[in-house]
């Protein structure tokens, strides 16, 4: 397909600009472009192995048209034409701004054409122009992607004129979703330099990933399709609204409505866009081009700092002298808790699963199908807690997996050429990182949340079941492959005999909590079995330290 809107794109270029073009190399230029965003891995695709002739791009349009015909599919529940076109134009407008954010911020934040490719026998104006076909062929290819669903349901439902007129409002909705992406930028640029631009980028990636895990599970559980159902009201607010502007304006070509309103909202959705998008060619773009530039070719040079004083230490060294017997685990302690916290891929698999917490207590407490005003005052009388108790571990155990791997895994060979002769002491320095770090935190939040419905009284149960939960993390250690802090290839090819293993984590998962609600209100039996959780605990732990070299997998 993108060939198709290259050669498209480059017909219309090739008539509007005449002069100042060389479109032999023009053409050139894009199509390695575009052979460059074929092999880019996109942050919504993530292959499990890796494929040197797989076609991400394909496969990120596929899923994003997955997602057009599912909003697509809402024309049928919905009987305002007005509400389920704010529905569609709020969905590619958030969409085309998150994707041009994250996955195309490599593209609008590059500077190296200036490097690589001025310095040929190739002019700034054939340069400027390739990289605006490029970013051209970007929009359109995921702008199909995600209304080509909704746009052939609108066709149907309401009829020529209102598809024709649907195009013409989505494609004003693109352009201003990319004048926000840009003025975005620019407000950054103003007050950060480029390498902050990729942090924020980064951490509205990991922000994203975690939005669409928690909306995908929560959102279709708290729309009630009977008020959807309903007539749009307008408020003061929806002036302000750029999706409702193009909706009341298919409203009134659908229904040769044009009173005041309408003309009112007309207009905004024709001349805002319009501007705004002229404003952004004329001034924004070169101006947000400039400051890259300046700031790629005037990178302040760093000053000397003086020496900190080896008396102050990080917080993950007072922590690890506190909780390690030994410099080995404390090394390994500080390393995971450092790394944890600035790499990017880490984050984006890990904080996602921290957000299942909430979505799976969500469904499990909420799931009668009552209203959440009479579930919430029924909850004092429940069991319930144990959910706040026991579903951290079932997100902060997967951790274990994501800790084993890391794109420079070639580093691990220090493992080897140092002198450890207690490879074990690596592994429970890892999980004690991830316990300080990721549970002991979540878990007290649980405990405040908890308290504040079932009282203070369940504070017995929320001891006994930190040292369960503890006792279960070490287990599943135990009977897991023993893998040393990132020294595995991110894509390795995980080992058979997964499910037998995984069965017998959950078997006793189940029968440790099973135990817990069996002695719930039974103070004194709590109060016995705490001490055996804790004995449980150190003897795990001691397993774990002392496993040798031949037990380490690689």
């Amino acid at each position: 397909m993108d060939k198709l809107i290259l050669r498209f794109v480059l017909w219309c270029s090739r008539i509007l600009i005449r002069q100042g073009v060389d479109f032999e190399r023009l053409k050139i230029i894009a199509e390695t472009k575009i052979l460059m965003d074929r092999r880019r891995v996109y942050m919504n695709w993530k292959p499990k192995q890796q494929k040197e002739n797989s076609n991400r791009l394909t496969l990120t349009l596929a899923t994003y048209s997955i997602f057009g015909f599912l909003i697509g599919t809402m024309i049928f529940t919905l009987d305002s034409l007005v509400l389920y076109m704010i529905f569609v134009h709020a969905y590619i407008l958030f969409m085309m701004a998150m994707t041009m954010i994250t996955d195309f911020s490599s593209v609008l934040l590059d500077t190296t054409d200036n490097q690589v490719i001025l310095p040929r026998p190739v002019n700034s104006k054939t340069l400027f122009v390739a990289r605006l076909v490029h970013i051209l062929v970007y929009l359109l290819q995921f702008t199909i992607a995600l209304a080509l669903f909704p746009l052939l349901f609108i066709f149907i439902k309401f009829g020529i004129l209102t598809g024709i007129a649907s195009i013409a409002t989505i494609v004003l909705t693109v352009a201003f979703a990319v004048f926000i992406t840009y003025l975005l930028y620019a407000l950054i640029l103003r007050f950060s330099n480029e390498q902050k631009v990729n942090d924020i980028v980064g951490y509205f990636q990991i922000f994203m990933t975690v939005f669409f895990a928690v909306g995908f599970q929560l959102v279709p559980r708290l729309i009630n399709l009977d008020q959807l159902s309903a007539n749009f009201q307008l408020h003061w607010y929806s002036y302000f609204l750029p999706p409702v502007w193009m909706a009341l304006t298919l409203d009134a070509l659908h229904q040769f409505n044009f009173d005041p309103i309408h003309i009112i909202m007309m207009g905004c959705a024709v001349i805002i866009p319009a501007v705004t998008f002229w404003l952004m060619i004329k001034y924004l773009a070169p101006s947000f081009a400039r400051k890259l530039a300046a700031l790629n070719n005037n990178a302040p040079v760093k000053k000397d700092q003086p020496l900190i004083s080896q008396s102050a230490k990080s917080i993950s060294q007072k922590i690890s002298g506190i909780l390690c017997r030994s410099k080995t685990e404390s090394g390994s302690f500080e390393m995971v808790w450092k790394i944890t916290g600035r790499d990017k891929s880490f984050k984006m698999q890990f904080y996602p699963s921290l957000a299942y917490i909430l979505v799976f207590i969500f469904i499990f407490v909420f799931k009668n199908g009552k209203d959440v005003q009479t579930l919430w005052s029924n909850l004092p009388s429940t069991r319930m807690f144990l959910f706040f108790i026991y579903m951290p571990m079932f997100s902060i155990a997967g951790s274990m997996a994501f800790i084993t791997t890391n794109d420079n895994f070639q580093a691990s060979f220090i493992y080897q050429s140092t002198p450890v002769a207690m490879p074990g002491y690596l592994i429970s320095g890892a999980l004690k990182a991830i316990l300080v770090k990721f549970f002991i935190l979540i878990y007290l939040v649980m405990f405040a949340f908890a308290a504040y419905i079932w009282g203070i009284a369940i504070i017995d149960d929320f001891i006994f079941g930190f040292f369960n939960n503890i006792l279960l993390f070490l287990l599943i250690t135990n009977l897991s492959d023993h893998y040393l802090p990132f020294s595995r290839q991110p894509n390795a090819k995980q080992q058979s005999g997964k499910f037998v293993k995984a069965l017998l984590q959950m078997i006793i998962i189940g029968a440790l909590v099973g135990l817990h609600y069996l002695v719930i209100q039974q103070y004194w039996l709590t109060a016995c079995l705490i001490p055996l959780s804790i004995a449980g605990c150190y003897l795990l732990l001691k397993k774990i330290q002392q496993l040798n070299w031949l037990k380490i997998s690689f």
